[in-house]
């Protein structure tokens, strides 16, 4: 009865429509399988063949593939040039619109010293992408070398518009044609970035070419340009400290004129920001510090004699030292008299010496120093002045709040002292 009622189930069984669509998935699956077992063979082989042998029998299996080409002409391009441009260039043909295929023909025929087929690559280089710098840098570089001039400049031109970080290593290249304001006329005049074209007369100054630097810097500043204080800072820098007092009075004028250096001298006095109302830029003719070893110094001091800022220093180290911790370059009249004044407060000045104003000039050999009466113990505001009168030769001064070395027991320096309000006038001058 047990058999019967099993012998009575139900049989299942497969289509044979359904084996042929599974069969026919099977092998797809293993085609596929195959296909891509043969395209990594094929990708490694393009990737590490190292002989042209092996290469022409790639190419005689696949002979449209151009990585085949391209690797291959990298192969032949040391031993044998003339057949691995011809590989190089059938890729490209291959493969129009790779960079990787241009980039490598490009570099084997500049190699070769075959400069239409360098510049055919180049120039589709650019088209590619004519976003990217190098290869502005390049087409620029190539023009310089083989004296067009014009496509080298329209290239450095736009090389600086996409990137300007490119300024140093394009003024270096253009250096050696003696050419500076044709160089700015053609590759700067017409960029919008005033700091490039700052740059640009820093570089020049750098090179001892001033002359020209200070004639680009008139025409730069002629303009409505704003720009960092810091990009004009080198070049103005370096006119003080060459002894050019008069263009880097010209351009600091230039840059008070231009809003980027805020004025901070009143009527006829030559001290700028002498009441240290704001922050100094420790360069050009504002104040500088000077070694503050063993100090603290504060430009924005409350407690002023005028306004709401005054200068204190702090002598934290009870030593015997010399300290010259602030100090401006001040443009002045050969043969002039002047006075220094500014008021000076003191708190608990241990030694016998203490801060004073300094006068030096600037040039080597120049009139004497000339050295106010010293602040010591505590005092409250009060006024310190010293006059002195400018050499034939004198161009700039250099004022200091100095303290000299001690020579009188007791000899070290502790405490603090305030300074503010510091002008200097042509002495008769009106206040």
């Amino acid at each position: 009865m047990i058999q019967s009622q099993l012998g009575s189930a139900p049989r299942s069984e497969i289509s044979p429509h359904l084996r042929v669509r599974a069969a026919v998935f099977l092998l797809l699956v293993a085609f596929a399988s195959v296909w891509l077992a043969v395209e990594s063979l094929l990708a490694g082989l393009v990737s590490s063949f190292a002989t042209p042998s092996i290469g022409r029998r790639l190419l005689a299996w696949d002979a449209n593939d151009p990585r085949l080409e391209d690797q291959l002409g990298q192969v032949l391009k040391d031993t044998d040039r003339a057949e691995g441009l011809r590989h190089l260039e059938r890729a490209t043909q291959l493969s129009p619109a790779s960079r990787l295929y241009w980039s490598d023909l490009e570099l084997a025929c500049e190699t070769a010293g075959d400069a239409q087929c360098t510049d055919q690559a180049r120039e589709r280089l650019l088209q590619l992408s004519p976003m990217a710098p190098g290869y502005h840098w390049l087409e620029a570089d190539s023009g310089l070398r083989t004296n067009r001039l014009d496509l080298a400049f329209a290239q450095y031109r736009r090389l600086l518009e996409l990137d300007p970080s490119f300024a140093a290593s394009v003024w270096s290249s253009l250096q050696d044609l003696h050419q500076p304001e044709r160089v700015y006329e053609r590759v700067l005049a017409d960029n919008p970035r005033a700091e490039l074209k700052v740059g640009y007369v820093d570089f020049l100054s750098d090179q001892g070419d001033n002359e020209t630097a200070f004639r680009i810097w008139r025409r730069l500043a002629a303009g409505s340009f704003s720009f960092p204080y810091s990009s004009a800072a080198p070049y103005l820098d370096r006119l003080i400290a060459l002894g050019r007092i008069n263009e880097a009075l010209n351009v600091w004028q230039d840059l008070e004129r231009l809003g980027i250096v805020e004025p901070g001298s009143g009527k006829g006095n030559l001290m700028f920001n002498g009441e240290f109302e704001r922050p100094p830029l420790n360069s050009g003719f504002d104040w500088r510090t000077g070694s503050t070893t063993y100090l603290a110094v504060d430009f924005s001091a409350p407690l002023a004699y005028h306004g709401k800022h005054s200068l204190r220093i702090d002598f934290t180290v009870s030593r015997n030292d010399p300290y010259e911790p602030v100090y401006q370059i001040v443009p002045v009249l050969p043969r002039q008299t002047y006075r220094l004044e500014a008021y000076v407060r003191t708190q608990e000045i241990t030694s016998d010496t203490g801060p004073c104003l300094l006068v030096r000039d600037v040039t080597p050999g120049g009139f004497p120093d000339a050295v106010s009466e010293t602040a010591v113990g505590t005092t409250p505001w009060h006024l310190v002045q010293v006059s002195f009168t400018t050499g034939p030769h004198t161009q700039a001064v250099r004022v200091s709040f100095w303290r000299p070395r001690s020579r009188v027991f007791p000899t070290e320096i502790v405490g603090t002292a305030w300074l503010d309000a510091v002008s200097l006038r042509p002495e008769h001058s009106p206040r």
